[in-house]
């Protein structure tokens, strides 16, 4: 698991270098203007002495710094567009002297705002994308609530139940979203879902956590048999102390297709039921998908585990039906 403290670090750390390759650029483009055009350089030249003039000026007449400050501007307005007038004339933009930056919202700072700052929408890009990176979170870009298309499931009653199965899964899609808006580190409050392959339980358990993560919470996302083979290389003392760590500490972990992995003797229940259980006790919630119903996780596992992924008093139960969507797809 990336910490977002140390990916919001890295892309304002990146963010620098940017603002110094700009200076640099800014630097490179004056020597370039000033080289083609010896009107250019005597503009540069004046408009920089009339800057420093009106500086000392302001200093050394206090009481007259307004009067400066507006006399200057319009000397510096008219310097200005004679310099603009003498790029376009050298064969170069009229705003090739411009400060160079990639954002025009944030001027490459990161920070939006005044007097209160807040991160520009390149900054969360940026993060956004760098945690996209990371190991099990790479789907996220595409499965999430907005990419969500109902129309997939099929719109005909399901047999013994009321309603259809997209009415279901819309409705399944609306708790999720809700889940993850109201989502908060230290409730513990968590989501089982279950039910038969094909019928969207790990897409909307990627929406979950993409929405989350993009919340400013720590996320992470991993199938039940990395998990088991993780816990396995960390309890034989092979490797693997910080990727448990990880699952241990993020604000959300999500195990994704429960029942799936290895049943090692001495390893596969014993690790489940330290990770679940140690999470319970910090009140960090899990989100989890399996093909198992209540009944079947605790003939496969023990009464431990079964009990605190079915604990109505900190899991949400969602059991999923219908048809696998990807036959109804072939099908039609």
């Amino acid at each position: 698991m990336l910490s977002r403290e140390n990916v919001m670090r890295e892309a304002l750390s990146g963010l620098e270098a940017q603002r110094a390759a700009n200076i640099a650029e800014e630097k490179r483009r004056r020597a370039e203007a000033a080289e083609k055009s010896p009107e250019v350089a005597r503009l540069l030249e004046k408009r920089q002495r009339l800057f420093f003039a009106g500086m000392r000026d302001a200093f050394a007449q206090p009481a007259r710094s307004q009067a400066i400050s507006g006399d200057m501007q319009a000397q510096m307005a008219q310097i200005n567009a004679s310099l603009r007038a003498a790029l376009v004339a050298s064969g170069l933009p009229e705003d090739y002297l411009q400060p160079v930056y990639r954002c025009a919202l944030c001027r490459d700072t990161g920070y939006v705002g005044e007097p209160v700052h807040e991160p520009c929408t390149c900054l969360k890009r940026a993060v956004m994308n760098r945690l996209y990176q990371s190991e099990g979170l790479q789907g996220l870009e595409r499965e999430n609530f907005a990419a969500f298309d109902e129309t997939i499931f099929p719109d005909e009653p399901i047999e013994g139940r009321k309603g259809t199965q997209r009415a279901f899964i819309r409705k399944c899609r609306d708790f999720c979203e809700h889940y993850a808006d109201g989502f908060a580190a230290g409730e513990g409050n968590g989501l089982l879902l279950c039910g038969r392959s094909g019928l969207g339980k790990t897409f909307l358990m990627n929406c979950v956590a993409q929405r989350v993560l993009e919340r400013g919470y720590s996320v992470v996302v991993v199938s039940a048999y990395k998990l088991i083979e993780a816990m396995r290389r960390f309890q034989f003392g092979e490797e693997g102390v910080e990727r448990v760590q990880d699952m241990l500490a993020c604000d959300l972990l999500c195990i994704d297709d429960l029942g799936s992995e290895p049943m090692l003797r001495g390893v596969t229940v014993s690790a489940l039921y330290h990770i679940v259980s140690e999470r319970r006790n910090a009140n960090r919630a899990v989100v989890v998908t399996t093909n198992l119903d209540s009944d079947q996780i605790y003939e496969k596992y023990d009464d431990r585990i079964g009990a605190r992924l079915t604990d109505p008093g900190r899991m949400k139960v969602i059991p999923f039906i219908g048809v696998d969507v990807r036959r109804f797809a072939a099908r039609g």
